[in-house]
């Protein structure tokens, strides 16, 4: 008897060294490759959105009797003619917009400093003389940024091939996660994990079909804005919007920023009328747009929206940005799965009250 508990008691502490030891090796492997696997699950992630947005489409071609992998390659042609198109009738249009841009450009920043001379703001705005060597020692920081991103273009264009592969195949098998979460968990949790899949592939593919239509709303009403209202570089600065209206509030930001520096050349009285424009777009896309679109199944609120884009900003920079959204989406939904199944084995678990006998 007394060897036998030796032995389990030797068996269980050998469990624990093992334990123990994956767990350090799992954390060295994590610090190491910190920047591996961060670049890994964003492709990953990537990967399965797209996969996502393009089921629809490829679940009407195969209804069609067209095979899956053809669908997806279908698919891929009509996106990339569709960016071709779309390059080919915006690309003259920006050109004769951005060669007055480089050829005023210091003149134009100059007119700016001019307007904003006689104003409160002077106070706050360093002289010009403070503000040219500031500007190129930016200028030398940016050159240095692109020569590094042209050298690692290679990276891109590769992370760029692998994720269009793993699309390919997410796409080609919807239930590659299904059977991966339902092997990894007991047979009495499996209706709660389909369950969870099903939630979070459906708000995932609504935010994905929403986001480029919103972009495509802010770029277009925000173009047409600053034209009527004699904005220089209007289409230029409502295309920078809405391709940066992806990330939640990025692009509304910057694109009312360029919109403000390029009213001051006209008039500063302009500016307001600028700010006001924004503020009409901004409130209809947050009360008629979004919800159109959206509808009750992207769960989420603009704090928790705000709060996601700060952490995935300090996590992972711009690419942090990008996919905080859906990552706070996913875990949004892990953790109403979670709170539904503690709250049904809380009522399974519970006593039942006690029946009083009737009278006689």
């Amino acid at each position: 008897m007394n060897v036998q508990r030796i032995d389990q008691n030797l068996h269980i502490s050998l469990q624990m060294w093992l334990a123990l030891l994956g767990l350090v090796v799992a954390t060295w492997t994590i610090i190491t490759y910190t920047t591996l696997i961060l670049e890994i699950g964003w492709i990953v992630l990537g990967a399965f959105l797209l996969a996502l947005g393009m089921r629809p489409a490829i679940s009407a071609l195969a209804r069609w009797r067209v095979p899956r992998p053809l669908a997806v390659l279908a698919i891929y042609t009509l996106l990339f003619g569709f960016l071709l198109l779309l390059g080919n009738l915006l690309l003259p249009i920006l050109h004769a917009e951005l060669i007055p841009l480089q050829k005023n450009g210091p003149a134009l920043i100059q007119e700016v400093f001019n307007r904003l001379a006689g104003t409160p703001l002077t106070q706050w705005i360093p002289s010009t003389e403070t503000l040219a060597p500031n500007l190129t020692q930016q200028l030398a920081t940016v050159l240095e940024t692109t020569l590094g991103t042209v050298a690692g273009v290679s990276n891109l264009l590769l992370d760029f091939m692998v994720l269009l592969i793993l699309t390919l195949f997410f796409a080609i098998d919807e239930r590659w996660l299904s059977r991966l979460l339902l092997s990894w968990t007991p047979g009495h949790y499996h209706i709660h994990v389909q369950k969870l899949i099903d939630n979070t592939e459906q708000r995932l593919t609504r935010w994905v079909w929403s986001q480029p239509l919103i972009g495509l709303y802010f770029a277009v009403t925000f173009s047409a804005g600053l034209m009527i209202l004699g904005v220089p570089f209007a289409l230029t600065i409502g295309l920078i919007g809405g391709v940066l209206e992806i990330v939640p509030y990025l692009g509304g930001i910057i694109a009312t920023m360029l919109a403000v520096l390029s009213a001051l050349v006209v008039h500063p009285g302009l500016v307001i009328w600028v700010i006001v424009l924004h503020l009409s777009i901004s409130l209809a896309e947050g009360h008629l747009i979004a919800p159109l679109l959206y509808g009750h199944t992207i769960g989420l609120r603009s704090a928790v929206v705000l709060i996601a884009l700060f952490v995935g900003a300090k996590a992972a920079g711009i690419l942090g940005v990008f996919f905080a959204v859906p990552v706070a989406i996913i875990l949004s939904v892990v953790v109403q799965e979670m709170q539904i199944l503690w709250l049904q084995e809380k009522r399974t678990l519970a006593p039942e009250p006690a029946t009083l006998p009737h009278p006689m």
